[in-house]
C-alpha cells in the first residue's frame, strides 16, 4: 500500500474514479484527513516515501519542537536521508574485480545488511520516534481507506 500512497501523492491525475474504485484523489484525501491528527508524521511520510525535500524542514522544525536538539535533529535527519553504506553501494556484499558479480564476502562496513546503522542512543530512540509517528500516519491513512 506504501508505494499506492506514495504513486497517489506525486500523481498528476486526480480525477474522480469510478463507484466501487479507489482513486488517486480518495488516497490524497485519506492522507489529508490522517494528516489533520499528525501532521508531523504525514511530513516525515512524504519526505521519506515521496520524495518531497520541501518536507525536510518541517519535520526538522516539528521534531525541535517536540523537545529533540536541533543538532542530533539534522544528524538523524541526515542519516536517514542516505543511509545506504558507501563501501558497498548498498550491495552488502563486495564484488568480483570488473565484473558484475557478488564476491560471497560480506561487507565489513555495513556487515551485509546494504545499510548504515545510526550510532548513540539519543540518535536511535530519535529514528524510533520518526519511525512510530510514520507508522501512526500510515495506520490512519489505512483506517481513513477502509
Amino acid at each position: 500500500m506504501k508505494e499506492r500512497i506514495v504513486s497517489a501523492q506525486t500523481s498528476s491525475n486526480l480525477g474522480e474514479s469510478l463507484v466501487n474504485d479507489l482513486g488517486d484523489i480518495d488516497v490524497v484525501r485519506a492522507c489529508g484527513m490522517a494528516g489533520q491528527s499528525n501532521p508531523l508524521g504525514l511530513s516525515i511520510w512524504r519526505w521519506r516515501y515521496a520524495g518531497d525535500e520541501r518536507e525536510l524542514w518541517k519535520v526538522a522544525d516539528g521534531l525541535v519542537a517536540r523537545g529533540r536538539p536541533a543538532l542530533l535533529v539534522m544528524r538523524v535527519l541526515h542519516h536517514l536521508a542516505d543511509d545506504v553504506c558507501k563501501v558497498c553501494f548498498g550491495r552488502g556484499y563486495g564484488v568480483i574485480e570488473n565484473t558484475p558479480v557478488l564476491n560471497g564476502e560480506q561487507c565489513a562496513e555495513c556487515r551485509g545488511e546494504g545499510r548504515l546503522t545510526i550510532q548513540g542512543d539519543a540518535e536511535q530512540a530519535l529514528v524510533e520516534e520518526i519511525a512510530a509517528l510514520e507508522r501512526e500516519v500510515a495506520g490512519n491513512i489505512m483506517r481513513k481507506l477502509a
